[in-house]
């Protein structure tokens, strides 16, 4: 190739071929756009993947760390609260054994007689109406929401289910690979 004042452009040590450059561009090129931004991480979990910054890494990082921190409070907490509800539980169930152990004496009985007298009595009108209608009603309430041990044991069970999920998204974040 030559230049306007005569001279021919030279490539290195052979002249300047504008076809054969043009061939070699054609053969080499691999068109690839610009890379812009910070560099993204892929996390993979059970909801699929996910691609972030380094920015948006470290933040889901330190808010799944905290969360887990969180979750083993709670469930420290409620550990607690299910051996107290368990004690006050079993103190309960011993001094109502105590009571059925013990029989009544003939003062109580007439005294238990008197007061049932008296509640009839009082209550004529309310019992004869039960009566007629046959109304028995029962307490409504499970065994789970009159229990607070069973109660405090669902929670916890709920607790360590939120817990797992809590751990696995941790892992799933520190085990992030950079995806460029």
């Amino acid at each position: 190739m030559e230049l306007p004042d005569g001279t021919i452009l030279m490539h290195e040590r052979a002249p300047y071929d504008p076809v054969k450059a043009h061939e070699y561009y054609l053969r080499t090129r691999q068109l690839t756009g610009r890379r812009k931004g910070a560099p993204r991480f892929t996390v993979r979990s059970r909801s699929g993947t996910v691609e972030l910054t380094g920015r948006e890494l470290t933040e889901q990082r330190a808010y799944a760390a905290k969360r887990v921190n969180d979750i083993k409070n709670r469930l420290a907490e409620l550990g607690t609260k299910l051996a107290e509800a368990r004690a006050k539980a079993q103190a309960e169930e011993s001094s109502s054994r105590r009571k059925a152990r013990r029989t009544p004496t003939a003062a109580d009985k007439s005294k238990a007689a008197r007061e049932s007298k008296q509640y009839r009595e009082k209550h004529r009108q309310t019992l004869a109406t039960k009566r007629r209608r046959g109304s028995t009603r029962k307490s409504s309430k499970s065994r789970s929401e009159a229990d607070p041990v069973a109660r405090l044991e669902g929670k916890i069970a709920v607790v360590k289910v939120r817990l797992l999920d809590a751990v696995a998204k941790q892992r799933a974040l520190a085990s992030a690979t950079r995806s460029n």
